[in-house]
């Protein structure tokens, strides 16, 4: 078989120490389950989203890591799945050596950017995370990070997505599932401003939440309002009804309305059975 005009076994490097399998556009990866099922969209405006979102998450947060996560040796090996634009690894792979293995797994790779301009030490994959782990990072990673996957999730059973993100992981290694409580969803105005079109984008989410001040509301409520945007176009087909919501919706946002998400993080270590 060959890609992009040149065999697919010319493309495996020699050098074993670093899992890299042959892939489409050449990428070190594998591909699985081409067909990509992602809800919203991958142009630079999606991307540009996932880049704010981020370092919204990590200033409310204040860490990338949780700190019961040892992230000092020098030889660790870190997986983000689920990776979009790559942003997480390439903020964790600041102030750390080279000899930091990192890797990044995705339906696609649209938003990455060309490989020759990644870090040596970032590698990314095409892998679907309902599909087998491939055998080269089985018991590899020290840490594998995951944000925002509930989405995904089939038949509200998480439980086939965390038995291959435990398969990624070494004995001893950490998992760390970064979240939205959309349980906990709330319309927070200040006193006399309707936001009635903010309530209906996210009629189906209904509580409550005074986790994070007010002042940094509307900085989230344009990262939910972009994603509700992309979901629109991409998944509900009614681009019109869509555009007429969510102009509404932000001048709500504009006069005094914000959408209050609690934000969840849960951290597991993979129990070491050879002690």
């Amino acid at each position: 078989m060959r890609e992009n005009g040149h065999a697919v076994d010319d493309k495996i490097p020699k050098d074993n120490s670093v899992p890299q399998l042959p892939t489409a556009n050449g990428w070190n990866g594998t591909i699985i389950g081409p067909k990509d099922s992602y809800a919203l969209m991958r142009d630079c405006n999606a991307s540009s989203r996932l880049t704010a979102q981020h370092y919204l998450w990590k200033d409310l947060l204040g860490f990338l890591v949780h700190p019961d996560i040892d992230t000092r040796a020098t030889d660790l090996r870190v997986a983000d799945v689920a990776t979009g634009n790559g942003i997480w690894l390439h903020d964790f792979a600041r102030g750390k050596p080279p000899s930091v293995d990192l890797h990044g797994f995705d339906t696609s790779l649209d938003q990455v950017g060309p490989k020759q301009w990644l870090p040596a030490n970032i590698h990314m994959h095409i892998w679907d995370m309902f599909e087998n782990v491939p055998d080269e990072f089985v018991g590899y990673f020290d840490i594998v990070h995951v944000r925002l996957i509930t989405v995904v999730v089939k038949n509200n059973d998480p439980r086939p997505i965390l038995a291959n993100l435990n398969r990624l992981l070494k004995p001893g290694g950490y998992l760390q599932w970064d979240e939205v409580d959309t349980i906990g969803c709330s319309i927070k105005t200040v006193p006399g401003i309707s936001a009635c079109n903010l309530n209906a984008l996210f009629s189906q989410l209904k509580g409550h939440d005074t986790w994070y001040g007010l002042g940094m509301a509307r900085f989230w409520t344009h990262v939910y309002m972009s994603t509700w945007k992309e979901f629109a176009e991409s998944a509900l087909k009614t681009p019109e009804a869509s555009r007429r919501l969510e102009h509404n919706a932000m001048i709500e946002t504009l006069n005094g309305a914000a959408i209050i998400v609690p934000k969840l993080v849960w951290v597991t270590k993979k129990i070491d059975t050879t002690d």
